[in-house]
């Protein structure tokens, strides 16, 4: 059983040898880390990114059209509130495991997060990025 296992183990190293006289590579364990370490640092990549996107809440929905979500408030791991703009109208919904609530329903002057922000009493600082935001750098 001992000379089957050597002879087996001299064949194994006779077939390397005369693949690497004939050109070919062998795979060697120093391959395998860097191929592990590669294969690491993408899976690390790729889940910063996924969490990133469920923190940030992913690349939302232009608020442009007729109903679009205002702003969420995340109250617990399944609870949160949400602010939707439905035409002129804001409503406040409460959204829970299986179940969406309507809480309150804001109606002209009493809208929250309306588009035309009153900068007369924001801060210089505020105003310059808002100029540069829009383009108008002077």
């Amino acid at each position: 059983m001992i000379g089957l296992t050597l002879s087996a183990g001299a064949a194994g190293a006779d077939d390397a040898a005369s693949l690497a006289r004939a050109g070919g590579r062998v795979v060697s364990p120093a391959d395998v880390g860097q191929w592990l370490l590669a294969l690491l640092i993408v899976l690390v990549v790729f889940f910063l990114a996924a969490w990133l996107l469920r923190k940030t809440g992913g690349f939302g929905i232009s608020a442009k059209g007729p109903l679009a979500v205002v702003a969420g408030l995340p109250l617990g791991v399944r609870e949160k509130l949400v602010l939707v703009r439905v035409g002129e109208k804001q409503l406040l919904l409460g959204v829970s495991n299986g179940r969406i609530d309507k809480l309150l329903e804001l109606e002209g002057d009493q809208r929250l997060f309306l588009g035309g922000a009153d900068t007369a009493d924001t801060s210089p600082f505020a105003k310059k990025l808002l100029e540069v935001l829009q383009g108008r750098v002077g």
